[in-house]
């Protein structure tokens, strides 16, 4: 009987022959493939020793390896790296290697590691027959995978028929759920203008605006205070700096009690501010002027910044007197004399940065309406409301559902647009797919509920991603209110890595749809219901899992690119692969030895104890133990 299963259900079977493939190629990388690492300069002879990590034989290469060039490719118009690069002589052959680009020769494989001036260390690998192995283990599970949904005698496709037995069912959830500033600063639309002003901030260039947003948020936790707009608060530690000084340690005496060689626990935060106060304070973390250095390399220096050697008299005095002229302009209430000035300071910045190595008017203007409505924790709330509503739905009589449900569709594309726009202006102005940090992950899962509600009829799933949707909203607004733009680090520019990211996320949203669901089932005391949400829930697990096994695979591949390995026992990862144990037991709810998870009650418990793996992987692997994925 089982052998006729396997014959009419191929892909079931290269599944598990895919899984024994990719151990058996990852034996082979353990105990035949050969790793280390090289450093190189420019200026010595070429090398065939190198320092062994692990693998047979003795530490040298067949070959010379000399290094030609290194190059650092900068962002443009920053002195942030974009990427890292060597040149590399081998035998006579020219071979470029950079981040998420490997050199090959003769089997041997090269990776950039590190770089210096004038140096470079590149991790190596020899290991032809375990990759080879390995990758065709990835390759058959992902053929498998994709096969098995369209094999038509499994236990997951009996699913769909067993739907039709059951009648439309309703949840019956119990919802559980300033005054005048006294410290000097400029007007209102003086500020606004010097928002417009160009400054390097977070390793990138962006409108002064977004700076005063960070600086506010940072030392009083709002966007405002004392009535004053962010950019007047940043104008006020700018020009009036003793007063605001003198204010914030009346409010906030403590931070007088801190000493910079010891600091406790309890005074870091406060240690921080300190920091942030005195940064502003010497004038350093306005770092508005950009000087072309050569080489693709632009510095931006600050009001007390050096004067590069080679930098032109006109350009030297334009940073020497244009914010003192502003400060005087305003101290003597000329007001529109200083915001004539502040425009031509935006001018000569593109002069002296070059028109293609600072943002355009029309990107500066974006990242501005960013900041001010690009709000996660609102979405978040309307869509908790829209939670509610659909909740309603799910129970009102046929009289009054149909308009409630034209509504609730309505608000569920409302919230798909604004989560789009959100993650569009990221896109723009970061220039790469938002996938590389927590908040900018939250946002896609709530991207991928938000699209689920729009596909799905059922009120009840809709009400269930809509929930969802809004706890990933507020999530990615736990950070900051308005998620924070950053340059890529040079390892995460692989298309490889937004694949990755999408696959597992997509898997997150669908473990946590299955733990709602599962609650669901568990306050109700309809036993029908309980059966209807197992089936719904078996229905989802299978692709689930599926998506998290093809994510975790393709971050193996990835890792491969940038660091010679693909599994490092990293805490991410180990915890991602417990995570798919866990999830893939219930997945053989069709054999004898499984078959307690045909007890609906039982396949409830286990799925919303198994989503406490989901929350320990996201949260606990990246904030709480230290790795690679601490940046996620």
């Amino acid at each position: 009987m089982k052998q006729n299963y396997l014959l009419r259900n191929p892909f079931t079977l290269f599944i598990h022959i895919a899984l024994v493939i990719i151990l058996a190629g990852a034996i082979v990388t353990h105990f035949c493939g050969i790793q280390g690492k090289i450093t190189l300069t420019t200026d010595e002879q070429p090398k065939v020793e190198f320092e062994k990590d692990s693998g047979p034989g003795e530490a040298v290469l067949p070959f010379p390896l000399k290094l030609k060039d290194v190059e650092i490719i900068y962002y443009p118009g920053t002195s942030t790296p974009m990427d890292f690069k060597s040149v590399l002589d081998v035998n006579g052959s020219e071979i470029d290697v950079s981040m998420n680009k490997i050199g090959t020769y003769r089997d041997w494989r090269f990776y950039q590691s590190a770089m210096g001036d004038g140096s470079a260390t590149l991790a190596l690998s020899h290991d032809p027959f375990g990759i080879m192995i390995t990758y065709i283990g990835y390759a058959l599970l992902g053929i498998s995978m994709l096969g098995f949904f369209f094999q038509r005698s499994t236990p997951w496709r009996g699913l769909f028929k067993a739907l039709r037995k059951y009648s439309l069912i309703l949840f019956l959830l119990t919802p559980t759920f300033i005054s005048e500033a006294s410290t000097p600063t400029i007007q209102r639309p003086l500020a606004a203008n010097l928002g417009k002003v160009c400054v390097y901030w977070n390793d990138r260039i962006a409108p002064m605006q977004t700076m005063a947003l960070d600086v506010t948020r940072s030392l009083y936790g709002a966007d405002s205070y004392q009535g004053m707009t962010a950019e007047q608060v940043l104008a006020g530690w700018l020009f009036y700096f003793e007063e605001w000084w003198g204010d914030y340690t009346r409010y906030n005496p403590r931070i007088l009690d801190i000493k910079p060689d010891n600091i406790s626990d309890k005074q870091k935060k406060e240690a921080a501010k300190l920091s942030l106060i005195q940064w502003l304070g010497t004038g350093d973390a306005f770092k508005i002027y950009p000087y072309n250095a050569g080489d693709g390399k632009i510095e931006w220096l600050s009001l007390t910044g050096r004067r590069p050697a080679a930098m032109s008299l006109e350009q030297w005095k334009f940073m020497q007197t244009t914010m003192p002229e502003i400060k005087t302009l305003i101290m003597r209430g000329k007001n529109i004399e200083a915001n004539e000035v502040l425009d031509s300071l935006v001018v000569k910045q593109v002069y002296y940065a070059g028109q293609d190595n600072i943002p355009s008017s029309r990107l500066m203007q974006l990242e501005r309406v960013y900041n001010k409505a690009g709000r996660p924790a609102y979405a978040g709330i309307f869509a908790f409301g829209l939670s509610i509503l659909l909740f309603f739905v799910s129970f009102s009589s046929d009289t009054n559902r149909r308009g409630l449900r034209f509504t609730g569709n309505i608000m569920v594309w409302i919230l798909l647009i604004f989560i789009v726009g959100i993650i569009s202006c990221i896109w723009i102005l970061s220039r790469h797919i938002p996938l590389s940090n927590g908040p900018e992950t939250m946002l896609f899962m709530a991207l991928v509920s938000a699209i689920g509600a729009c596909v799905v009829r059922r009120s009840d799933i809709k009400c269930a991603l809509t929930l969802i949707c809004g706890l990933c909203l507020m999530v990615a607004a736990m950070g900051s209110k308005t998620p924070k733009i950053g340059a890529l680090m040079p390892v995460l520019g692989s298309p490889l890595l937004s694949i990755h990211v999408m696959l597992v996320m997509i898997a997150y949203v669908l473990f946590l749809l299955m733990a709602v669901l599962s609650a669901v089932a568990l306050l109700s005391r309809s036993h029908t219901k309980k059966e209807y949400l197992s089936v719904v829930n078996r229905l989802i697990l299978t692709p689930a899992v599926c998506l998290l096994a093809a994510g975790i695979f393709i971050g193996a591949v990835w890792a491969n690119q940038s660091w010679g390995r693909y599994w490092g026992w990293d805490p991410k990862e180990t915890c991602a692969l417990i995570m798919l144990l866990i999830y893939a037991l219930p997945v053989h709810w069709g054999s004898r030895r499984m078959a307690c998870f045909r007890n609906p009650r039982v396949l409830h418990i286990y799925l919303l104890l198994a989503v406490l793996t989901v929350a320990f992987t996201y949260f606990g692997a990246n904030y709480l133990l230290p790795g690679l994925h601490s940046y996620a």
